[in-house]
């Protein structure tokens, strides 16, 4: 048996999300079925966090023990072949076979991207969120500044979350701007359910001063769910990068494009 780690890239659109429902089409259950179409036995893949239904991915990662007795490149290619073209396995590498895709993950990368101007976009309506307002990007710039470090996150994740401890370690988190899209980037060593996606909605009432940059630290001490804004909408979150390695110390593989379609 070898134990092999797997790169994806998938549209989220038509998924309930990563992890196997029953009667629900997911992306782990439609790759189970494509690798037991290769390997010709169904084998258990670990991906390293649950996407949300409606979320995309760039650098999804994922793990499984198989027999198969050629090399990784091919097993790449087979994958890719018999899945639907909106889920692409990227890279496969042969790994110890301690490897746990999601155990092994010291940190992951997001981006949640805007679309800033006054008329949506036929082709980037799956990827980006159609914000017509005008948004005072460097409050929301320095709202975000507070949810850097190690903090209780209880007032930014979903209700009834299944989570043994809301506390996580947000590394980066900050906004840029290219051309009408307005991207929000964050690192962290893990997230709460529907954490960026309450955050995101958070600092866009930052952006519509519905909220100071001061109202999101006092919500985030607070620790109440109540506080903070609604949860928007999946289709602008897109997961770049898992990190297997201290954060900061390698070139950044992630997109520089800021959305999935060029603009």
């Amino acid at each position: 048996m070898t134990t092999y780690k797997l790169t994806l890239e998938y549209d989220g659109t038509d998924y309930h999300g990563w992890q196997i429902q029953p009667g629900m089409t997911t992306v782990q259950g439609t790759l189970e079925e494509a690798v037991a179409r290769i390997v010709g036995q169904r084998v258990h893949v670990m991906g390293a966090g649950r996407t949300d239904a409606g979320v995309h991915a760039l650098g999804q990662v994922a793990s499984l023990r198989a027999e198969f007795n050629h090399p990784p490149d091919t097993l790449r290619r087979a994958l890719t072949s018999v899945l639907p073209p909106d889920i692409v396995v990227t890279a496969v590498e042969e790994m110890d076979n301690d490897f746990h895709a999601q155990r092994w993950a010291q940190w992951k990368r997001y981006r949640y991207t805007l679309l800033t101007r006054p008329y949506p976009s036929a082709l980037e309506r799956r990827y980006t969120l159609f914000v017509p307002y005008p948004l005072e990007i460097d409050a929301m710039a320095a709202a975000a500044k507070d949810l850097i470090g190690t903090h209780d996150f209880s007032a930014f994740q979903a209700a009834h979350s299944s989570a043994e401890s809301p506390v996580r370690t947000v590394l980066t988190a900050e906004f840029r701007q290219q051309g009408d899209h307005l991207c929000f980037e964050i690192v962290a060593d893990g997230f709460l359910r529907h954490m960026i996606r309450i955050i995101m909605g958070t600092l866009l009432d930052v952006g519509r001063e519905r909220l100071r940059p001061k109202d999101l630290k006092a919500i985030h001490e607070g620790r109440d769910r109540n506080q903070a804004s609604k949860t928007i909408s999946s289709h602008g979150l897109c997961l770049l990068e898992v990190g297997y390695h201290p954060f900061g110390v390698h070139v950044e593989k992630a997109a520089t494009s800021c959305v999935m379609v060029s603009s």
